[in-house]
């Protein structure tokens, strides 16, 4: 889901791509400086679309001079968060992994109890199914959850429970 400010902002890849091009940066130049361009028409169009689509220049090909501003405000450090849920991204998924054990231990809680409920059984596929709302590589996490004493697991690997003595 896209962020509704940096969506109105622009995307801050699409201006540097328009000002990456010589010509299209000599023709922005131009039209910040409020001088006739030297471009030949058909250069100075395609530089003012590519301008408009990066969103340097307005519906009516004039300069938006708050679009850095709005670029700058969009890419603003938010909070820092804290606790464990300063290892999930905005879309609720695993950003890292913590390396201290006890860091560890804590992300891992919140996602076996976002997982699993008191004395509910899952199989190997439906777990699997479950994890990948959180992580790219949900067998590695539920290899975490295993090792780390979150979930237990059949000798036969047929179904995963919550280590919480839910038998």
């Amino acid at each position: 889901m896209k962020d509704p400010v940096q969506e109105s902002a622009g995307d801050w890849r699409q201006v540097f791509g328009a000002l990456a091009n010589e010509e299209t940066r000599r023709y922005y130049a131009q039209q910040v400086l409020g001088v006739d361009s030297d471009l030949l028409p058909n250069r100075q169009a395609k530089a003012q679309q590519n301008l408009a689509n990066a969103g340097l220049l307005d519906g009516q090909g004039q300069v938006d001079d708050l679009v850095f501003a709005r670029l700058l405000a969009a890419g603003a450090r938010r909070e820092p968060q804290t606790g464990n849920e300063r290892f999930f991204d905005d879309a609720g998924r695993i950003d890292r992994y913590p390396r201290k054990h006890e860091e560890r231990l804590g992300l891992l809680r919140v996602v076996a109890a976002k997982v699993l409920r008191h004395g509910q059984r899952l199989t190997e596929a439906e777990l699997t199914s479950k994890l990948e709302k959180f992580t790219d590589d949900p067998v590695l996490l539920r290899r975490y959850l295993v090792d780390y004493g979150m979930l237990l697991r059949q000798p036969d690997g047929s179904a995963y429970r919550l280590a919480d003595g839910s038998d």
